[in-house]
Protein backbone atom coordinates (compact mmCIF):
# COMPACT_ATOMS: atom_id res chain seq x y z
CA UNK A 1 0.00 0.00 0.00
CA UNK A 2 2.70 2.12 0.96
CA UNK A 3 4.56 1.68 -2.60
CA UNK A 4 1.31 2.13 -4.59
CA UNK A 5 0.82 5.58 -2.58
CA UNK A 6 4.14 6.47 -2.98
CA UNK A 7 4.00 5.76 -6.68
CA UNK A 8 0.50 8.12 -7.36
CA UNK A 9 2.15 10.89 -5.42
CA UNK A 10 5.57 10.72 -7.50
CA UNK A 11 3.07 10.58 -10.51
CA UNK A 12 0.95 13.52 -9.51
CA UNK A 13 4.74 15.69 -8.95
CA UNK A 14 6.04 14.63 -11.94
CA UNK A 15 2.30 15.81 -13.99
CA UNK A 16 2.38 18.88 -12.37
CA UNK A 17 6.21 19.61 -12.93
CA UNK A 18 5.77 18.92 -16.80
CA UNK A 19 2.51 21.27 -16.61
CA UNK A 20 4.22 24.16 -15.34
CA UNK A 21 7.15 23.60 -17.70
CA UNK A 22 4.95 23.16 -20.62
CA UNK A 23 2.84 26.34 -19.52
CA UNK A 24 6.58 28.42 -19.35
CA UNK A 25 7.30 27.22 -22.60
CA UNK A 26 3.84 28.12 -24.26
CA UNK A 27 4.88 32.55 -23.08
CA UNK A 28 7.85 32.47 -25.38
CA UNK A 29 9.03 30.05 -28.42
CA UNK A 30 11.95 29.98 -30.94
CA UNK A 31 10.65 30.84 -34.41
CA UNK A 32 10.48 27.47 -36.05
CA UNK A 33 8.15 26.70 -33.12
CA UNK A 34 6.45 29.81 -33.70
CA UNK A 35 5.71 28.90 -37.45
CA UNK A 36 4.73 25.10 -36.87
CA UNK A 37 2.58 26.19 -33.77
CA UNK A 38 0.84 29.03 -36.06
CA UNK A 39 0.27 26.74 -38.86
CA UNK A 40 -1.60 24.43 -37.11
CA UNK A 41 -3.57 26.65 -35.05
CA UNK A 42 -4.83 28.46 -38.40
CA UNK A 43 -5.80 24.97 -39.99
CA UNK A 44 -7.83 23.71 -37.40
CA UNK A 45 -10.96 23.69 -38.63
CA UNK A 46 -10.88 24.46 -42.27
CA UNK A 47 -12.26 21.91 -45.25
CA UNK A 48 -9.53 19.45 -46.72
CA UNK A 49 -7.72 21.13 -49.52
CA UNK A 50 -8.78 24.39 -49.13
CA UNK A 51 -6.78 26.49 -51.57
CA UNK A 52 -4.99 29.09 -49.69
CA UNK A 53 -1.61 31.39 -50.33
CA UNK A 54 0.94 33.20 -48.31
CA UNK A 55 1.06 36.58 -49.75
CA UNK A 56 3.29 38.80 -47.41
CA UNK A 57 4.77 38.82 -44.25
CA UNK A 58 6.15 42.06 -42.93
CA UNK A 59 9.61 42.05 -40.89
CA UNK A 60 12.31 44.75 -40.46
CA UNK A 61 14.50 43.10 -42.95
CA UNK A 62 14.07 41.42 -46.37
CA UNK A 63 15.69 38.13 -45.05
CA UNK A 64 13.58 37.63 -42.49
CA UNK A 65 10.39 38.18 -44.57
CA UNK A 66 11.73 35.82 -47.07
CA UNK A 67 12.60 33.56 -44.16
CA UNK A 68 8.86 33.68 -43.30
CA UNK A 69 7.30 33.13 -46.27
CA UNK A 70 9.09 30.22 -46.95
CA UNK A 71 8.60 28.72 -43.67
CA UNK A 72 5.20 29.54 -43.27
CA UNK A 73 4.34 27.80 -46.87
CA UNK A 74 6.38 24.73 -45.38
CA UNK A 75 4.19 24.53 -42.32
CA UNK A 76 0.77 24.48 -44.38
CA UNK A 77 1.87 21.97 -47.06
CA UNK A 78 3.02 20.02 -43.81
CA UNK A 79 -0.76 20.09 -42.41
CA UNK A 80 -1.74 18.44 -45.65
CA UNK A 81 -5.06 19.97 -45.31
CA UNK A 82 -4.13 23.00 -47.26
CA UNK A 83 -3.61 23.02 -51.56
CA UNK A 84 -0.99 25.96 -51.23
CA UNK A 85 -0.55 27.82 -54.21
CA UNK A 86 3.88 28.50 -54.52
CA UNK A 87 5.66 31.46 -54.87
CA UNK A 88 6.28 31.29 -58.72
CA UNK A 89 2.53 31.88 -59.38
CA UNK A 90 1.79 34.64 -56.74
CA UNK A 91 4.85 36.31 -58.51
CA UNK A 92 3.36 35.98 -62.08
CA UNK A 93 -0.34 36.86 -60.34
CA UNK A 94 1.10 40.09 -58.81
CA UNK A 95 3.27 41.10 -62.29
CA UNK A 96 0.00 41.19 -64.02
CA UNK A 97 -0.94 43.97 -61.35
CA UNK A 98 2.10 45.66 -61.81
CA UNK A 99 2.76 44.82 -57.88
CA UNK A 100 6.18 43.22 -56.65
CA UNK A 101 5.98 40.95 -53.80
CA UNK A 102 9.33 41.83 -51.89
CA UNK A 103 7.53 44.77 -50.10
CA UNK A 104 4.39 45.32 -47.88
CA UNK A 105 1.26 44.46 -49.16
CA UNK A 106 -2.10 46.36 -47.60
CA UNK A 107 -5.03 43.50 -47.29
CA UNK A 108 -7.16 45.21 -50.31
CA UNK A 109 -4.00 44.08 -52.42
CA UNK A 110 -3.37 40.88 -51.05
CA UNK A 111 -7.17 40.20 -51.24
CA UNK A 112 -6.98 41.16 -55.59
CA UNK A 113 -3.71 38.88 -55.59
CA UNK A 114 -5.54 36.23 -54.03
CA UNK A 115 -8.61 36.55 -56.11
CA UNK A 116 -6.35 36.00 -59.46
CA UNK A 117 -4.62 33.15 -57.70
CA UNK A 118 -8.03 31.71 -57.89
CA UNK A 119 -7.70 30.67 -53.65
CA UNK A 120 -10.84 30.75 -51.08
CA UNK A 121 -8.02 31.67 -48.31
CA UNK A 122 -4.78 34.44 -47.94
CA UNK A 123 -2.36 34.95 -45.13
CA UNK A 124 -0.45 37.63 -44.48
CA UNK A 125 1.32 38.60 -41.04
CA UNK A 126 4.12 40.93 -39.41
CA UNK A 127 7.12 39.99 -37.22
CA UNK A 128 7.51 43.21 -35.21
CA UNK A 129 9.61 43.92 -31.65
CA UNK A 130 7.77 43.51 -28.69
CA UNK A 131 9.36 44.82 -25.70
CA UNK A 132 12.95 42.56 -24.95
CA UNK A 133 11.25 39.69 -27.03
CA UNK A 134 9.26 39.79 -31.14
CA UNK A 135 6.07 39.14 -31.58
CA UNK A 136 4.55 37.34 -34.69
CA UNK A 137 1.27 37.86 -35.74
CA UNK A 138 -0.45 35.84 -38.93
CA UNK A 139 -4.58 36.38 -40.15
CA UNK A 140 -6.17 34.65 -42.32
CA UNK A 141 -9.00 36.36 -44.48
CA UNK A 142 -11.38 34.82 -46.72
CA UNK A 143 -10.93 36.09 -50.48
CA UNK A 144 -14.59 36.56 -51.27
CA UNK A 145 -15.49 38.55 -48.16
CA UNK A 146 -12.75 39.97 -47.53
CA UNK A 147 -13.45 38.93 -43.91
CA UNK A 148 -10.73 38.05 -41.14
CA UNK A 149 -11.64 34.77 -40.51
CA UNK A 150 -8.91 34.04 -37.68
CA UNK A 151 -6.11 35.80 -36.11
CA UNK A 152 -2.94 34.07 -34.84
CA UNK A 153 -0.25 36.06 -32.16
CA UNK A 154 2.78 34.47 -30.91
CA UNK A 155 5.98 35.27 -28.48
CA UNK A 156 8.91 34.67 -30.22
CA UNK A 157 12.70 34.29 -28.05
CA UNK A 158 15.05 36.88 -29.42
CA UNK A 159 17.75 34.02 -29.54
CA UNK A 160 20.68 34.01 -32.27
CA UNK A 161 18.41 32.57 -35.44
CA UNK A 162 16.32 35.80 -34.95
CA UNK A 163 19.17 38.20 -34.78
CA UNK A 164 20.76 36.66 -37.54
CA UNK A 165 17.62 37.16 -39.95
CA UNK A 166 17.47 39.99 -39.03
CA UNK A 167 21.08 41.69 -39.37
CA UNK A 168 21.19 45.13 -38.66
CA UNK A 169 17.42 45.79 -38.30
CA UNK A 170 17.87 43.55 -35.48
CA UNK A 171 18.90 43.70 -31.67
CA UNK A 172 21.72 41.57 -29.92
CA UNK A 173 20.22 38.68 -28.16
CA UNK A 174 20.42 38.91 -24.72
CA UNK A 175 23.78 36.71 -23.14
CA UNK A 176 23.47 35.60 -19.69
CA UNK A 177 25.36 37.97 -17.36
CA UNK A 178 27.85 35.84 -14.82
CA UNK A 179 26.75 35.41 -11.92
CA UNK A 180 28.08 37.93 -8.86
CA UNK A 181 30.50 35.73 -6.67
CA UNK A 182 29.24 37.37 -3.84
CA UNK A 183 25.68 36.67 -4.28
CA UNK A 184 24.41 32.48 -4.25
CA UNK A 185 23.25 30.53 -6.19
CA UNK A 186 19.41 30.82 -6.65
CA UNK A 187 17.79 27.62 -7.70
CA UNK A 188 19.04 24.32 -5.94
CA UNK A 189 18.80 20.82 -7.17
CA UNK A 190 19.97 17.74 -5.71
CA UNK A 191 19.46 13.91 -5.51
CA UNK A 192 19.34 12.33 -1.89
CA UNK A 193 20.74 9.22 -0.24
CA UNK A 194 19.89 8.32 3.67
CA UNK A 195 19.06 6.00 6.11
CA UNK A 196 16.33 6.04 8.42
CA UNK A 197 15.71 4.50 11.77
CA UNK A 198 12.64 4.17 13.47
CA UNK A 199 12.16 5.53 17.06
CA UNK A 200 10.88 4.39 19.82
CA UNK A 201 8.54 2.67 19.69
CA UNK A 202 9.10 1.35 16.38
CA UNK A 203 12.83 1.32 16.46
CA UNK A 204 12.87 -2.06 14.46
CA UNK A 205 11.72 -0.03 11.40
CA UNK A 206 14.90 1.19 9.50
CA UNK A 207 16.44 1.55 6.13
CA UNK A 208 18.26 3.10 3.00
CA UNK A 209 16.10 5.80 1.47
CA UNK A 210 16.08 8.13 -1.75
CA UNK A 211 14.77 11.83 -2.57
CA UNK A 212 14.57 14.49 -5.09
CA UNK A 213 14.95 18.25 -3.94
CA UNK A 214 14.03 21.60 -5.14
CA UNK A 215 15.23 24.88 -3.26
CA UNK A 216 15.44 28.86 -4.37
CA UNK A 217 17.03 31.36 -2.51
CA UNK A 218 14.28 34.19 -1.13
CA UNK A 219 17.45 36.29 -0.03
CA UNK A 220 20.48 35.12 1.74
CA UNK A 221 18.86 33.75 4.69
CA UNK A 222 15.56 32.05 3.91
CA UNK A 223 14.67 29.75 1.05
CA UNK A 224 11.65 27.33 -0.07
CA UNK A 225 11.03 24.73 -1.79
CA UNK A 226 10.01 20.90 -1.53
CA UNK A 227 11.75 17.08 -1.54
CA UNK A 228 9.84 13.91 -2.42
CA UNK A 229 11.18 11.25 -0.71
CA UNK A 230 11.07 7.29 -0.28
CA UNK A 231 12.78 5.36 2.58
CA UNK A 232 12.45 0.85 2.71
CA UNK A 233 11.15 -0.78 3.43
CA UNK A 234 7.44 1.46 3.48
CA UNK A 235 7.87 5.33 4.17
CA UNK A 236 7.11 8.16 1.20
CA UNK A 237 6.08 11.67 1.49
CA UNK A 238 6.38 14.87 0.09
CA UNK A 239 6.90 17.93 1.85
CA UNK A 240 7.09 21.32 1.13
CA UNK A 241 9.94 23.01 3.53
CA UNK A 242 11.76 26.59 4.44
CA UNK A 243 15.23 26.84 5.51
CA UNK A 244 16.87 29.38 7.29
CA UNK A 245 20.40 29.86 7.33
CA UNK A 246 22.17 31.24 10.40
CA UNK A 247 23.78 34.75 10.21
CA UNK A 248 24.18 33.63 6.32
CA UNK A 249 26.28 30.60 7.24
CA UNK A 250 26.20 27.40 5.24
CA UNK A 251 24.46 25.95 8.19
CA UNK A 252 20.84 25.76 8.80
CA UNK A 253 17.57 24.91 10.42
CA UNK A 254 15.11 23.60 8.55
CA UNK A 255 11.10 22.84 8.82
CA UNK A 256 8.61 20.70 6.28
CA UNK A 257 4.57 20.00 6.05
CA UNK A 258 3.39 18.00 3.60
CA UNK A 259 1.85 14.29 3.49
CA UNK A 260 3.45 10.80 4.48
CA UNK A 261 2.87 7.31 4.71
CA UNK A 262 4.63 5.16 7.43
CA UNK A 263 4.64 1.55 7.70
CA UNK A 264 6.44 -1.21 10.46
CA UNK A 265 5.42 -3.89 11.97
CA UNK A 266 4.98 -5.33 15.96
CA UNK A 267 5.36 -7.52 16.39
CA UNK A 268 6.71 -8.93 13.41
CA UNK A 269 4.45 -10.12 10.39
CA UNK A 270 1.46 -7.29 12.12
CA UNK A 271 2.30 -4.73 9.91
CA UNK A 272 0.69 -1.42 10.93
CA UNK A 273 0.51 1.15 8.53
CA UNK A 274 -0.09 5.40 9.10
CA UNK A 275 -1.10 7.90 6.44
CA UNK A 276 -1.41 11.80 7.40
CA UNK A 277 -0.04 15.00 7.73
CA UNK A 278 3.77 14.60 7.77
CA UNK A 279 5.72 17.47 10.25
CA UNK A 280 9.66 17.61 9.89
CA UNK A 281 12.32 19.12 11.45
CA UNK A 282 16.23 19.42 10.82
CA UNK A 283 19.38 20.82 10.02
CA UNK A 284 22.22 20.50 7.75
CA UNK A 285 24.95 22.18 5.80
CA UNK A 286 24.87 23.48 2.11
CA UNK A 287 28.40 23.06 0.82
CA UNK A 288 29.27 24.84 -2.61
CA UNK A 289 27.08 26.07 -5.19
CA UNK A 290 27.11 29.71 -4.40
CA UNK A 291 28.30 30.94 -7.77
CA UNK A 292 26.73 28.18 -9.58
CA UNK A 293 28.06 24.75 -10.08
CA UNK A 294 28.16 21.78 -7.88
CA UNK A 295 27.51 21.37 -4.26
CA UNK A 296 26.72 18.73 -1.61
CA UNK A 297 24.10 18.77 1.70
CA UNK A 298 24.46 16.82 4.65
CA UNK A 299 21.57 16.68 6.75
CA UNK A 300 19.91 15.05 9.56
CA UNK A 301 15.42 15.26 10.15
CA UNK A 302 12.91 14.10 12.25
CA UNK A 303 9.49 13.64 10.77
CA UNK A 304 6.28 12.61 12.60
CA UNK A 305 3.16 11.76 10.74
CA UNK A 306 -0.14 13.06 12.44
CA UNK A 307 -2.38 11.70 13.87
CA UNK A 308 0.06 9.27 15.34
CA UNK A 309 2.89 11.32 16.64
CA UNK A 310 4.48 8.35 17.74
CA UNK A 311 5.27 6.76 14.36
CA UNK A 312 8.53 8.94 14.22
CA UNK A 313 11.39 8.67 12.04
CA UNK A 314 15.25 9.83 12.16
CA UNK A 315 16.77 10.27 8.81
CA UNK A 316 20.52 11.20 7.94
CA UNK A 317 22.26 11.29 4.78
CA UNK A 318 23.61 13.83 2.07
CA UNK A 319 22.20 15.26 -1.23
CA UNK A 320 24.19 16.16 -4.55
CA UNK A 321 23.13 18.18 -7.04
CA UNK A 322 23.74 21.76 -9.12
CA UNK A 323 22.79 25.21 -8.22
CA UNK A 324 22.40 27.82 -11.10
Amino acid sequence: MARKSFALVATATALALTFAAGTAHAQTANLGSAIRNAADELSAGMEPDTRVAVISMRADSMRMSAHLLDEMIMAFVDTQRFLVVNRAQLELVAAELHLGLDGWIDDATAQSIGRLAGVQFIFTGAFEPFGDIYRLRIQAIEVETAIIRRIHVANVRNDAVVSTLLGAAGREPPRRAPRDPDQPGVNWLSMEVSYTSGLLPNFLAHGQGVGIRYKRDINELFSMGGVLLYNFPGDSGILVTARFFLGGSPFYLEGGLGFGIGAWEAPPGDEHIYAGVMLSLGTGARLGGRTGGFFVNPFATVFPLVPDPGDTRFRVGIGVGRAW
